[in-house]
């Protein structure tokens, strides 16, 4: 019986000493009973210390005493009481020791009163569980700051919609009215732009008693910039003297205003911008000098989209040759156009963002779609007209909103024609001796 306990120990003996993890047994008295070589590790006890027989409280005071609970400095006494309180309780719990390490307790009583007890290194799941709870506060703090950030761009976006709304009150403000009355002729306006603002520009203005000019611009690009830029380019066109308007020179022999041929209009403004604006940008115009009266037109297509006129009994032609965009190319030369409108004939000039508007197929409105909405809209007239033409765009789109820039001037000419020559030809700004 006695070899068979001690065959029966020994076994016991070398499977605790088996395990990774601190084994200690104690008696209903609390004195030790067993502990493997791991436990006397774990807490650096000196074998000597650790024998059978030895009270847990002597071995938590001779760690005391060593400094290895870095939580009980200071407050011994009542460290050790609340651990016996703890050890006599069983159950789980944690513990950090001098050198850092993490260790999970679990004691479990045993029939007889005593105590078994587990002593389980997990210093690498506690830092791991560390360094998850650090990983997210920090992704808290990240999303409170990106919370932060994101109301401060918020702002920042609300204020420049806010500048961007009153920007483009500004520029609609620039076609101070969307029809004009010149004796019986109408011209009708039209600007729709793809954002906030855009870079096109139409408007007119009197050249003398009998004729006016109407104006088509288009800069390249969009938002501020290109608005900016736009409405500059317009103000070119504004005023009636020759300080305030590029057409209009003062005739030394009269002393009146009178006006530059189209192409010279033009050039002037390929000059100006290539000299004195500091941008990269470049834009198209389509300029037209109309006499009331006769219904002459003398007009000058700078890159811009063919201007486009229907007649009374509804034919629509495209008139032009191109051009060169205006800002591109120095010394860059411009030829000027002659057509005659008669009575119930009506001119439209309008930007690329009327024939490139594309639908749902990719497909652009194109000048067959054009010609054709004229045709379907002969006998809609002024700003019906033009309001007309804009609903058949966003119906073409399928949008209510343009990819770009949608403007245009619609000049109804109702006058009788009277000429008393046949109107000159140009090319190139060059007049043409017939």
């Amino acid at each position: 019986m006695e070899r068979e306990v001690r065959t029966a120990r020994g076994q016991l003996l070398a499977a605790v000493e088996a395990l990774d993890d601190g084994f200690v047994y104690f008696d209903a008295d609390d004195r030790l009973v067993l502990a493997n070589r791991k436990y006397g590790e774990l807490y650096q006890i000196d074998p000597a210390i650790l024998v059978k027989g030895a009270r847990f409280e002597d071995l938590l005071r001779h760690n005391l005493a060593q400094g290895r609970y870095p939580d009980a400095i200071g407050r011994e006494e009542d460290w050790l009481r609340h651990r016996l309180e703890r050890f006599r309780n069983t159950g789980r719990s944690s513990q950090r020791l001098s050198d850092g390490r993490v260790l999970q307790i679990v004691e479990r009583r045993t029939d007889d009163g005593g105590r078994v007890g587990l002593r389980v290194d997990v210093t690498e799941l506690s830092l791991a569980r560390e360094n998850a709870r650090n990983s997210e506060a920090r992704a808290l703090q990240q999303n409170r700051d990106l919370r932060a950030a994101l109301d401060e761009l918020q702002n920042l976006y609300d204020a420049i919609d806010r500048d961007l709304m009153e920007a483009r009150k500004l520029q609609h403000s620039l076609i101070r009215k969307r029809q004009h009355d010149f004796d019986g002729s109408t011209l009708s306006l039209l600007l729709k732009s793809s954002g906030h603002v855009g870079g096109d520009m139409v408007g007119t203005f009197i050249i003398s008693t009998a004729r006016i000019g109407i104006y088509a611009i288009d800069v390249s690009g969009h938002g501020v910039a290109a608005a900016m830029l736009g409405a500059r380019i317009a103000g070119l066109f504004s005023g009636g003297e020759h300080q305030q308007n590029i057409v209009l020179i003062r005739d030394p022999k009269t002393g009146k205003s009178k006006a530059y041929d189209p192409h010279d209009v033009a050039a002037r403004i390929n000059e100006l911008m290539l000299d004195e604006f500091e941008t990269e940008t470049y834009l198209t115009i389509a300029y037209a000098d109309i006499d009331l009266q006769t219904g002459k037109m003398r007009l000058v297509q700078a890159g811009h989209p063919h201007p486009v006129i229907q007649r009374a009994d509804g034919r629509v032609e495209f008139i032009g040759d191109g051009g060169l965009p205006i800002g591109l190319i120095p010394n860059a030369r411009f030829a000027t156009i002659e057509a005659q409108l008669m009575p119930g004939d009506r001119l439209l000039l309008y930007s690329d963002g009327v024939t490139e508007c594309i639908n749902r197929n990719s497909e652009e409105f194109g000048e067959d779609g054009l010609r054709a909405t004229l045709v379907k809209l002969a006998k809609v007239k002024g700003t019906d007209f033009v309001d007309a033409l804009k609903w058949e765009l966003m119906h073409w789109s399928g949008k209510d909103e343009f990819d770009d820039d949608v403007s245009g001037a619609l000049l109804e000419f109702n006058h009788a024609t009277y000429l008393t020559e046949p109107p000159s030809r140009y090319y190139r700004g060059v007049r043409i001796e017939e």
